[in-house]
């Protein structure tokens, strides 16, 4: 459409211009000097010199690749060519819209850091943009982060959160390494080797090969196997993805998303705080993958992220003290502990413990409300019956003077929470001298 625009415009001025001259020629007396020279520029062309089209073949102008592509290697050319199947194509695209929801950030990151923009592209190959992926050696997140690979980026990994799963965490640290790792060896095919195999690992080669080129070290097999393809597969997704369309890409038109982090004051379910808020479930999970269940911890010093256009609404909803945790209250029973709660209802005993400060969890009293996260629909618990709670309560007993519940169970041998039931009342019931109650009968 850019063209047929300019292509009018350039009729509407040459019919501008034609007009001007022909009412400039009509003012200049004939015979005069002017009228000569009008005469002779008349009859020249209006252009001597042919002008051709750009050569570029595409409308985007030329390729921002910066990294040398290895043309005519034959393990890169293969890669390649099976990325421009149809297949390939596909599962590209794919990857390519998956990327849509943190394309900004990155994309933002990466000209932060001054790294190369092919990088962009490195998590088509670590995790196909899943911030969910985990790899069989238990790396994860975009950007495949091990445990042990964490240290000095500030990622909390714990039974609630696992921070290699955040987008904005994983890919400031990720791109760290890399520059890291570039600014060790001097070259950037090393270093994304490096990310790959270790950096250890490939000052062992460089020392083993007396080089700090890349397809030198790979063609004397001194890097592992894995390392060996890494980087002609990568730079085959770099040559086909990166400029798409030439390549027979059909673009994604998934607007990225301008991220901002909202603090919290207490722990949030953040499908309540979507519902609430008006912010599509889909894309606030995908926000705020490393939540392991879906709820922030609850210490309550957290922030989520939401789109920028959103924040207002979450603001509002954070600051309406609604309830925005879904959990279940158990009221402790004679018989009931932590670690069958905890079993019964799917949660770790850590959270339950986390979620009621204060809380023993060696020692419950029976009364005690026990708050735990609702993470699963659940019946409520119940322990199981003990042999007390199936006898016949066809006795009586009437109440004497200091007499308890908590006593009079005892004597006829059930919880004092059964005997209290059986008889209409509750453990903190008080108990009046010459109150009949009804109990088992001993034999």
């Amino acid at each position: 459409m850019g063209r047929h625009l300019f292509r009018g415009e350039d009729a509407v001025t040459s019919r501008t211009f034609a007009a001007a001259l022909a009412c400039a020629i009509a003012l200049v007396p004939p015979g005069s000097a002017a009228a000569e020279a009008q005469s002779a520029a008349a009859s020249r062309p209006l252009r001597s010199v042919k002008s051709d089209a750009p050569a570029f073949i595409h409308h985007a102008g030329p390729e921002l690749i910066e990294l040398v592509l290895p043309a005519g290697e034959s393990q890169y050319e293969r890669f390649r060519a099976a990325y421009l199947t149809p297949g390939g194509r596909l599962w590209l695209e794919t990857v390519y819209e998956r990327s849509r929801p943190y394309a900004s950030y990155i994309q933002e990151r990466i000209r932060y850091y001054g790294v190369p923009n092919e990088l962009f592209f490195l998590p088509f190959i670590e995790s196909e943009y899943s911030a969910k992926a985990v790899s069989r050696s238990g790396a994860s997140g975009l950007w495949q982060f091990m445990r042990n690979s964490t240290g000095g980026y500030d990622m909390r990994m714990d039974e609630w959160i696992d921070e290699r799963r955040d987008f904005m965490k994983s890919t400031d640290a990720a791109l760290r390494k890399l520059r890291y790792n570039y600014e060790r060896f001097g070259d950037w095919l090393l270093a994304i080797a490096a990310y790959n195999c270790g950096a250890g690992a490939m000052e062992k080669a460089i020392k083993a090969g007396g080089s700090h080129d890349y397809w030198l070290l790979r063609d004397r097999g001194l890097l592992p196997g894995e390392t060996a393809s890494y980087i002609p597969k990568f730079l085959a997704v770099v040559s086909v993805a990166m400029h798409g369309g030439r390549n027979g890409l059909v673009p994604s038109w998934t607007p990225s998303i301008d991220w901002v982090r909202v603090p919290l004051d207490r722990p949030v379910d953040i499908s309540m705080l979507a519902s609430l808020s008006g912010v599509p479930l889909e894309i606030m999970k995908a926000g705020n993958q490393e939540l392991r269940f879906g709820v922030t911890p609850p210490e309550g010093r957290y922030s989520v992220k939401v789109p920028a256009g959103m924040k207002a609404g979450v603001e509002k909803t954070i600051a309406s003290r609604d309830v925005l945790m879904n959990v279940y209250l158990h009221q402790v029973r004679s018989g009931d502990t932590v670690s069958a709660l905890a079993k019964h209802y799917e949660v770790p005993v850590a959270m339950i413990a986390r979620m009621n400060p204060g809380l023993d969890a060696d020692r419950i009293r029976i009364g005690q409300s026990i708050v735990v996260p609702a993470f699963k629909e659940k019946k409520p618990y119940v322990a199981e019956a003990k042999p007390g709670d199936t006898l016949s309560f066809s006795g009586r007993y009437t109440v004497a003077k200091g007499d308890t519940l908590w006593g009079i169970s005892l004597r006829y041998g059930v919880q004092p929470e059964v005997l209290a039931t059986r008889n209409g009342m509750n453990l903190t019931s008080v108990l009046h001298e010459g109150l009949s109650l009804l109990v088992p009968i001993l034999e």
